[in-house]
């Protein structure tokens, strides 16, 4: 959600440690994101993806949530591909780490790219410390993005992010 609204150019709140206004992990949170979804629930349980799109509408974004579940490969794929080619969008994935060969649960990520030959999504993981940008197979993507989140009991799947 930070990478993505400071991609956008989204006005941001001054952050004291880079002296400059961009969103970082705790600026990022004010009232209104706080009526969405608490950030100390965040912190310890995650997020839905419909709470994902709803914290960033507070935002002068769009968000749409797409849930794995509901798309074949091949739709995944045109949706995802047609948002990567228009500047000024932005794709967010909720994923099974597990199931593209990572340890841990559900995880948020921003994509950044799409190689049409080798039928790979470049994901920019912003766990950087722990998991470096990784070409993972559509196929492998969507399989990840169609497991069951635990809260809301729906499956994972992606929010294309726009400027409102």
């Amino acid at each position: 959600m930070v990478m993505v609204l400071n991609a956008l150019s989204i006005q941001a709140p001054e952050a004291p440690e880079f002296r400059t206004n961009r969103f970082t992990q705790k600026n990022v949170f004010n009232a209104k994101t706080e009526q969405v979804r608490m950030a100390e629930v965040i912190a310890r349980r995650g997020m839905t993806l419909e709470q994902l799109a709803g914290l960033l509408e507070t935002y002068p974004v769009k968000a749409e949530v797409y849930h794995g579940g509901d798309l074949t490969l091949d739709q995944f794929r045109n949706i995802v591909v047609k948002n990567l080619q228009e500047g000024g969008n932005f794709v967010l994935v909720n994923y099974l780490r597990k199931a593209i060969a990572q340890k841990t649960g559900g995880h948020i990520s921003p994509l950044a790219a799409y190689n049409q030959e080798a039928d790979r999504f470049l994901i920019l993981d912003v766990s950087r410390y722990k998991y470096p940008p990784v070409w993972v197979k559509a196929e492998e993507l969507w399989q990840a993005m169609a497991t069951k989140d635990s809260e809301s009991k729906k499956t994972r799947g992606f929010v294309l992010v726009s400027r409102r």
